[in-house]
């Protein structure tokens, strides 16, 4: 179940053409730009598409989006947060009492610290989604919060002292390209530190107990690093170099030990302890064949809650740090997605979120001594007529080889209720981002509402490059295997031909980033296979993008994409850019993207709009100038939503 758009029977900006004609933009079809309300702007989109957006919003409601941020000082009560509110709640039926108040900031990672001796708070925000998102301290007992991080930089990894009174983050300067690595004090009138300074992010991992020393991790120049930092001295020492990325890193309470994820000496992400004293590094969690989500340690460092990946859903379990046994799991209640967990004070509970596949994101308190999740906030409205749609986890096969076996893709299928060999129902494929990324089976009202609202088949393959199945499947697409992704989706196409329960001949691909070039590459490899696309925010152009992505994210991309300073490379990208084989795409393409984008800025779209549109073919567009990397105003997401809804209406439905 997830998330949808409305379905209101509006017709789209133009009539629908029959299905074995070639879709032509007519000479009289208006291409011009027009302004809807104060950000938007639509080409091809009709201003009705709002109701549509209104329909899905208000698909199967929840109670609301308040979300967990842990614990208050005294851990008597839950923190609670709504864009730049933060509340306090001491039991699940206690009305919310509002701490923070703080108008155009949001509180996407509020922590509790000691500002100048009183309790406070630290948090990051950005203004209408660039990702520049500074730094900012507040001593709870006012309206007003200040600034911490330096310039208009990015600031990431926010950590804190176990003492409450140090902050350590990873600093990107805007337009730079230029990483610091800062430790500064909680109370604004103290200096900045800076422990080092280069073109490579480092980000901070964990204080040592004691506050003395700093974990940190990051890229180096044969792979990848963690280090131990002595904060008196700015000493660095290395205490792992590997071919793969650490993940998570924590001391011990003793400070002797540090626990890290990694997948460096293994297929899968999994939990090590590194002895500092004799540098040995020892297996904790181990040969259990599933990637590691995320680790949490417990304020006393006695306890560290682990969650696994298996297929999309989460699998939690709790050992105790140091006699390295199990306390509690695999958890059998949490078949969802969990998020956002912190231990309780006192160690005994777990803060967290969880989505399940027919149940929207709820948080609450996890006891894992008896398996128990009591539910605080969010979930459907009471009074909001359930509508069951749980996804199948499957597989298809694709075009090679896994060993002596065919390869398989991961896939998540919603069929709606009436699909049959009798009424095959038309189809909509949704690629995710990343490409280093999953589709989960959490809950998504824009799914759902696609899926039984408007009786279209929804699939979310995780195709090759996916993350969630070990590292060698994560790797298959890596530079000049790129192709082989898209291989996968004709494999799907194959695969929906198979199934009697199918429209093969309704298919629509649609994406967001590089999901977004996932689907123009696949309109321009299968160009008589599918009936539209729609890109959101989606690269169109490797080597435009490597230009004119944020500085501090060149790097990074490189190590994914390619170098495209190397000759072979940049060849690589003409040829594999569907910019540059605009003239195959012969479907209808649906374009969403936002002004202030520092991922896929707008120019990927604009020029890729003017390419399919200079072959004769209709392009729609939605544009908002307050937006990011995704919209996440509800004015723009409605018309967003609703334009993507009757955009598969007409091309699937009419």
């Amino acid at each position: 179940m997830f998330c949808c758009i409305s379905a209101v029977s509006l017709a789209w900006a133009a009539t629908a053409l029959a299905q074995d004609q070639v879709p032509q933009q007519s000479e009289a079809e208006p291409t011009e730009r027009r302004q809807f309300g104060k950000h938007l702007f639509l080409e091809n989109v009709p201003e009705s598409v709002l109701y549509d957006g209104q329909n899905v919003a208000r698909h199967m409601r929840t109670s609301n989006s308040y979300s967990t941020r842990g614990w208050t000082h005294d851990g008597k009560a839950m923190l609670f947060a709504d864009r730049g509110n933060l509340y306090r709640r001491a039991t699940r039926n206690a009305d919310y009492t509002e701490i923070l108040d703080l108008p155009g900031l949001s509180l996407s990672t509020a922590r509790n610290a000691m500002v100048c001796d009183r309790e406070g708070y630290v948090f990051t925000s950005d203004k209408d989604g660039d990702e520049y998102s500074a730094v900012y301290v507040t001593d709870g007992r006012s309206h007003d919060a200040v600034k911490l991080s330096p310039g208009r930089s990015r600031n990431v990894s926010l950590l804190v002292s176990d003492q409450m009174d140090k902050i350590a983050y990873a600093s990107a300067e805007a337009g730079t390209g230029m990483w610091s690595l800062i430790v500064q004090s909680t109370c604004p009138d103290n200096e900045t530190g800076i422990l080092e300074r280069s073109n490579i992010p480092f980000y901070p991992d964990d204080f040592s107990p004691d506050g003395t020393r700093l974990l940190a991790e990051g890229p180096s120049e044969g792979g990848f690093k963690l280090s131990q930092i002595e904060l008196a001295s700015g000493k660095e020492t290395i205490l792992i170099e590997a071919d793969e990325d650490i993940k998570d890193s924590y001391y011990s309470a003793d400070g002797r030990y540090v626990f890290f994820t990694t997948n460096a000496f293994s297929e899968y992400v999994e939990l090590f302890r590194l002895d500092l004293e004799n540098r040995e590094i020892l297996p904790v969690l181990s040969n259990v064949g599933l990637d590691i989500d995320s680790i949490v340690m417990s304020p006393d460092r006695s306890r560290m809650a682990v969650s696994f990946n298996r297929s999309g859903l989460s699998t939690l379990v709790v050992f105790d740090t140091k006699a390295l046994r199990l306390i509690s799991g695999p958890s059998e209640k949490s078949l969802g997605v969990i998020g956002a967990m912190r231990f309780s004070p006192d160690g005994k509970k777990l803060a967290l979120s969880v989505s399940q596949p027919d149940v929207p994101w709820r948080s609450g308190i996890y006891d894992y001594r008896d398996d128990s999740f009591e539910v605080w906030t969010g979930g459907f409205r009471p009074d909001q007529k359930i509508a069951r749609m749980t996804p199948d986890i499957t597989t298809f096969p694709t075009f090679d080889m896994d060993g002596d076996k065919q390869r398989r893709i991961p896939l998540l299928v919603y069929r709606p209720d009436a699909a049959s060999a009798d009424h095959p129902v038309p189809v909509v494929i949704f690629a995710h981002g990343g490409p280093e990324s999953q589709s989960r089976p959490s809950f998504s009202r824009f799914y759902h509402y696609i899926a039984t609202q408007m009786g279209i088949a929804v699939l979310r393959p995780n195709i090759r490059g996916s993350e969630g199945y070990g590292k060698t499947f994560e790797q298959l697409d890596e530079t000049v295997k790129r192709g082989d992704a898209i291989k996968d989706i004709g494999a799907l196409l194959d695969w929906i031909k198979e199934q009697p329960d199918l429209d093969a001949d309704r298919v629509v691909i649609a994406g967001g980033s590089y999901g977004g070039f996932v689907t123009l590459a696949s309109l321009v490899a299968y160009p008589d296979r599918f009936k539209g696309g729609i890109s959101r925010f989606g690269v169109s152009d490797f080597a435009s993008f490597m230009a004119n992505t944020e500085p501090y994210r060149v790097d990074n991309r490189r190590r994914e994409y390619g170098d495209e300073r190397d000759p072979e490379v940049a060849k690589f990208f003409q040829q594999m850019s569907p910019m540059q084989n605009a003239s195959r795409i012969r479907a209808p393409v649906l374009f969403i993207q936002g002004g202030n984008d520092p991922r896929v800025p707008q120019q990927q779209s604009e020029d890729m709009i003017a390419a399919i549109r200079a072959n004769g073919v209709r392009v729609s567009y939605v544009l908002a100038d307050n937006e990011g990397h995704g919209f996440k105003k509800s004015e723009n997401a409605r018309v967003s939503d609703g334009a993507q809804i009757a955009f598969l209406r007409e091309m699937l439905l009419q």
